[in-house]
């Protein structure tokens, strides 16, 4: 009998170390642009043939891993406060073995200034004490929207498979240090940016956001109504809503041309189309999902997931850019 468990011990052993070998992983660190530990940054990896996702948070020193993926390529990226988003495509994952993929991550659109320093957002993010409770609801019983969020942070970054032109497009202002990124200028910021604080005003008839620290950082969202016939290009778009049950669905189109997308520094085309579904599932979250259409710069649609906490106690102050805008005289190109 002693044998035989001893046997059957040992097989099971051999059995699991066969099945952890068929799996391999990803680990390294990473780094802010200033070479420290990224402690907030969160990293995805997306399987190319099977679409299966894996998840992980850097630690305190800015180590991670990815750990039990079946081997394969991945896509995998890193999102943390107030920097660029980082992708690296292709990271081949061999069974059995550990792949190192160690990332530094860059600066944000505006070099750190305008509300994107990172150690910033990090210390803010220390204050994060969203309360408990149910979602609150207007009279007619809809969910209530209104009040200050924190900067939202990304739980999934979709997959976003940009056309040559916007690769080439990005390209070019990240090498001209995006010394023209409109923010910097005392012009609005890129069009799918929130933050560091945002707010929604809501009411019957319409919802308003302001953003605390862009130009002129408030656009209108109307309930009822449809886009002109007639397109009047706006900086934020022309921005309509509607309810699909608990869910407000706002629809975003005609933008101004000299807009940027996103903090990546990519471009728009003429057509672009944005849709924003948020969800208030509590008294102190805010679920976003977006999905933004443009055939001249996305191959197809391309749709991601932030949750913002309640900034629970905190206002956003009025931001005046042209009066003490000291970027301009430091924003030098190649």
């Amino acid at each position: 009998m002693r044998i035989f468990k001893i046997c059957f011990c040992f097989a099971t052993l051999c059995i699991t170390a066969l099945a952890q070998s068929d799996k391999g992983s990803i680990s390294g660190t990473v780094l802010d642009p200033f070479g420290k530990p990224a402690r907030l940054a969160a990293l995805q990896a997306n399987n190319t043939a099977t679409g299966a996702i894996a998840k992980a948070s850097a630690t305190a020193n800015g180590s991670y891993q990815l750990a039990d993926l079946a081997a394969g390529t991945y896509d995998v990226s890193v999102n943390t406060p107030g920097v660029r988003p980082f992708e690296k495509k292709g990271v081949l994952v061999q069974a059995g073995k550990a792949t190192a993929l160690n990332v530094r991550l860059q600066e944000g659109t505006q070099m750190s200034t305008l509300g994107e320093d990172g150690e910033a957002i990090v210390a803010d993010q220390k204050n994060h004490k969203p309360p408990s409770g149910p979602t609150p609801r207007t009279a007619d019983g809809k969910p209530d929207l209104t009040g200050v969020w924190w900067s939202p942070v990304m739980v999934d970054p979709g997959k976003p498979e940009w056309t040559p032109y916007a690769q080439k497009i990005a390209q070019e202002r990240t090498e001209n240090n995006r010394k023209d990124a409109p923010q910097a200028h005392c012009l609005p910021g890129a069009t799918l940016r929130r933050g560091p604080l945002y707010e929604f005003v809501q009411s019957k008839e319409m919802i308003v956001e302001v953003s605390d620290d862009d130009s002129p950082g408030f656009h209108h969202i109307y309930f009822g109504r449809e886009h002109p016939k007639d397109p009047d290009i706006l900086w934020y778009g022309d921005s309509v809503d509607r309810w699909d049950g608990d869910t407000l669905v706002v629809d975003r189109v005609n933008f101004e041309e000299a807009a940027w997308l996103d903090q990546d520094s990519h471009p728009h085309g003429e057509n672009l189309h944005i849709v924003e579904r948020y969800r208030r599932p509590d008294l102190g979250h805010l679920e976003t999902e977006i999905t933004v259409e443009d055939p001249k710069v996305l191959a197809k649609p391309w749709t991601f997931k932030r949750v913002s906490d309640l900034a629970a106690g905190h206002a956003v102050r009025e931001f005046l850019c042209t009066e003490n805008n000291r970027d301009v005289p430091h924003l030098v190109g190649k």
